[in-house]
């Protein structure tokens, strides 16, 4: 396991007391789970970056769900 050490303010020190107690726990898992979400954020918008610019190329096919369930008989 790895220890980080992490500055804060006075002021920064108050708003992440803050939000700790939003969430309910400790100061460190609350910024560790901030981190985390910042991190499926950014992974999420890449992957939507990503589609986009494939469906531009016209490197997606779309099927509308009906059609896939008589695809598979569903």
């Amino acid at each position: 396991m790895t220890t980080l050490t992490l500055r804060l303010n006075k002021e920064e020190e108050q708003i992440f007391n803050s939000i700790s107690g939003l969430y309910g726990g400790k100061l460190s898992t609350t910024i560790k789970q901030l981190a985390l979400e910042k991190i499926e954020d950014e992974y999420d918008l890449q992957l939507i970056k990503d589609f986009e610019s494939r469906e531009e190329k016209g490197e997606v096919t779309l099927i509308e769900f009906d059609d896939l369930k008589k695809e598979f008989d569903l």
